[in-house]
C-alpha cells in the first residue's frame, strides 16, 4: 500500500516475455487518452521500424455505455517513425486490435496469419470482462481472480478452446500451460504489475487471400493486464440468506447482531408501497445456528440510513411511497430520525432533521453523528438536492441537529465512512445525473472539505457503494464486486479483492473480529439478493 499504487499502468506490455526467435506479436496498451500497438520480435522492443506491418489494424475502444454494458468506438491511427498510436476516450475499460497479417509461408507449411490484441485498462476484476465478438477477437483470453488464484479462460468464436497453450508472464511468473476442456488455465501472481498474455490457435481450414492460397489459418491473441495482489478474501459462514432479496435499506452491526431495516424488494425503477418494507430484523453473529428474528418495526422506508452508537441503532430518514404498484410514483422524503434500544425492545422518536431526506448515508465517529448527500422528494416532479450537511451530538441530553460546513458538491447515492478522523464521502451521483467516482472529505476538527482521490474505475464504479473502516483501513465495495482499500497515506485506492456476488446498494459492516459483512443489493446481471458474504483480510 505505498505510493507505486499503479504506476505501471502507464507501462507499456512489451516489456515482459523473453525473445522467441522469428517470432512478433501485437500488444495494446491504454495510456490515459492514447492508445499504443506493438509489434516486436521480442518483448524488449517496441522495434518501430517494423510497425508499418501492422499499420492497418483495426482497434476499437470499450466504453461504459449509458444504460449498463459497454459500445465500441473504432479509433484510427497514426503511424510515425516512432510509433503507432490513436486517440481513444478516456473512460474506455478495454481496448482491442484485429489485424490480418497475410498469407505467410514457413518450411512446407502456407498459413494465413491473424494477430489480436487485448487490454483491460483496470485493476479492477469485476471490470475484466469478455469482449465476446467472434468477428473482432475470435481467440480471446478472459481474466478472473478465485481468491488469491487468476484464472484465465481461452475463448475460440464464443467456445472454450481446449489443449491450448497459454504463456503468461510478469508479476513474478514465467509459465506456459494448457488450457483443460473448460478452456482455463489457472496461475498465482506474486507481485503487482502487469501480466502479458498470449495464446495461439491453428485451425486446419483452407483457403485463398488475394489470390494466394493456404492451408490452415494461425491465430495469435495477447493480453495485457494490469494485476494488484488481493489482500482481502471471501470466507466461508453459516449465516442464512435475508428472507428477501432487498437494496437500500439500513444495517448495521451492535454486539453480536446484525440488524436490517426497511428497504426495496419490487420491481427494479419502479417503487410502490407495496414493494417497500418497514420490517425490522436481527440475527446473531456468533450463535452456530443463528435464524433472523423479527423485531417490532415501522414506517417503509427505502434509502435510509442506520447506525450505532453505544449499542443503539439509529435510524435517519429515508423515503416512502404513496403510490400503488399501477399508479406514477409519489415518492416522498422523510425527516425521521429514531432510535431501537435492544434492551428496552422498542423505538423512541427523536427530533426531526430540517427537512426531509434520502438516498444519503451516515457515520458515527466520536459520539457525533453525520449526515451528508441525498435530496429531499416531495411527489412528483418536486425534488430538491440537499446543498447541506448535518451533525448531531449523540453524548447530549437534548439531541439536535447542526449544519456543518457546506459541502462543496451535491451527490446522492453516496456512501458515509469515518475514518481517522475524518468523515469520508463515496461516489454517488450529481445533479446532472452523472455517477462519479469522487470522494470528498470534512475534517470536523476544521469544519473544512477537502477532496481525496477518485476510487479506481469508471463513474458507475462509484455508484451505490458502501463503506466502513476496518482497523483503521477505509474499505470500499461497488457494483462490479470490487474491493478498494484507502492506502496507509491516503494518496490513492489500492484494489484488493474481489467478492463472489457484484452488488451495489448493499451494505458493508465489520463483525467484532475485523471481518467484513456484505448484505443483501443488487447487480446489474440478477437483480436483487438475499445473500450475505464475509470477508477477511490476508497478507500479500
Amino acid at each position: 500500500m505505498k505510493k507505486k499504487l499503479f504506476q505501471y499502468l502507464a507501462l507499456i506490455p512489451c516489456l515482459l516475455f523473453s525473445p522467441l526467435a522469428n517470432a512478433h506479436f501485437v500488444w495494446v496498451n491504454k495510456s490515459g487518452e492514447k492508445v499504443q500497438i506493438c509489434f516486436s520480435e521480442s518483448a524488449e522492443s517496441v522495434e518501430p521500424e517494423l510497425l508499418s506491418k501492422v499499420a492497418a489494424a483495426k482497434v476499437w475502444a470499450y466504453v461504459p455505455g449509458d444504460e449498463g454494458g459497454s459500445k465500441a468506438i473504432e479509433v484510427p491511427l497514426s503511424l510515425t517513425a516512432e510509433s503507432l498510436t490513436g486517440d481513444v476516450d478516456a473512460k474506455a475499460t478495454a481496448v482491442i486490435v484485429s489485424h490480418e497479417y497475410g498469407v505467410v509461408s514457413k518450411g512446407e507449411a502456407t498459413f494465413l496469419l491473424r494477430y489480436l490484441a487485448k487490454q483491460h485498462v483496470s485493476p479492477l476484476g469485476g471490470q475484466w470482462q469478455a469482449i465476446n465478438d467472434a468477428e473482432r477477437m475470435p481467440l480471446e483470453v478472459t481474466p478472473k481472480w478465485s481468491g488469491r488464484t487468476l484464472q484465465l479462460t481461452v475463448t475460440f468464436n464464443g467456445q472454450p478452446a481446449s489443449g491450448l497453450e497459454v504463456k503468461a508472464a510478469g508479476c513474478g511468473i514465467d509459465e506456459t500451460l494448457t488450457t483443460n476442456e473448460q478452456g482455463i488455465v489457472e496461475c498465482l501472481p506474486l507481485s503487482d504489475g502487469v501480466l502479458s498474455v498470449r495464446s495461439k490457435h491453428v485451425a486446419e481450414t483452407l483457403g485463398e487471400l488475394n489470390g494466394e492460397k493456404y492451408d490452415s489459418v494461425r491465430t495469435y491473441s495477447t493480453l495485457t493486464l494490469p494485476l494488484a495482489i488481493p489482500v482481502v478474501e471471501v470466507v466461508s459462514h453459516k449465516l442464512p440468506a435475508l428472507p428477501q432479496g432487498i437494496t437500500s435499506f439500513g444495517a448495521a452491526v451492535a454486539g453480536d447482531q446484525l440488524y436490517v431495516y426497511g428497504g426495496h424488494f419490487g420491481d427494479a425503477h419502479h417503487y410502490s408501497e407495496a414493494g417497500q418494507s418497514g420490517e425490522f430484523r436481527r440475527i446473531s453473529l456468533t450463535a452456530g445456528d443463528a435464524q433472523w428474528e423479527q423485531l417490532p418495526g415501522g414506517p417503509k422506508l427505502t434509502g435510509l440510513a442506520m447506525v450505532e452508537h453505544h449499542g443503539k441503532l439509529y435510524r435517519v430518514g429515508g423515503f416512502t411511497a404513496k403510490n400503488k404498484a399501477d399508479e406514477d410514483q409519489s415518492l416522498w422524503s422523510q425527516d425521521g430520525f429514531a432510535c431501537f434500544d435492544p434492551a428496552a425492545g422498542a423505538w423512541t422518536d427523536l427530533p426531526p432533521m430540517p427537512l426531509g431526506r434520502s438516498s444519503h448515508d451516515a457515520a458515527v465517529m466520536d459520539g457525533k453523528l453525520y449526515v451528508v448527500g441525498g435530496w429531499n422528494m416531495q411527489g412528483a416532479d418536486n425534488t430538491v438536492w440537499h446543498t447541506t450537511a448535518l451533525v448531531c451530538d449523540l453524548t447530549q441530553p437534548e439531541l439536535k441537529w447542526t449544519e456543518i460546513a457546506t459541502p462543496p458538491f451535491q451527490r446522492r447515492a453516496v456512501s458515509v465512512a469515518a475514518q481517522k478522523g475524518n468523515i469520508y464521502v463515496i461516489g454517488g451521483m450529481t445533479e446532472s445525473g452523472s455517477t462519479t467516482t469522487e470522494v470528498s472529505v470534512y475534517d470536523p476538527a476544521a469544519n473544512t472539505w477537502s477532496v481525496a482521490p477518485k476510487l479506481n474505475g469508471t463513474g458507475m464504479e462509484g455508484f451505490g457503494t458502501s463503506s466502513f473502516a476496518v482497523n483503521d483501513r477505509l474499505i470500499v465495495t461497488s457494483m462490479s464486486g470490487a474491493v478498494q482499500v484507502l492506502s496507509d497515506d491516503a494518496a490513492g485506492w489500492i484494489p484488493a479483492g474481489q467478492v463472489n456476488e457484484a452488488r451495489f446498494f448493499h451494505r458493508q459492516l465489520t463483525t467484532a473480529d475485523g471481518k467484513v459483512l456484505l448484505i443483501g443489493g443488487a447487480s446489474m446481471q440478477t437483480g436483487k439478493t438475499s445473500t450475505i458474504e464475509l470477508l477477511q483480510f490476508v497478507a500479500k
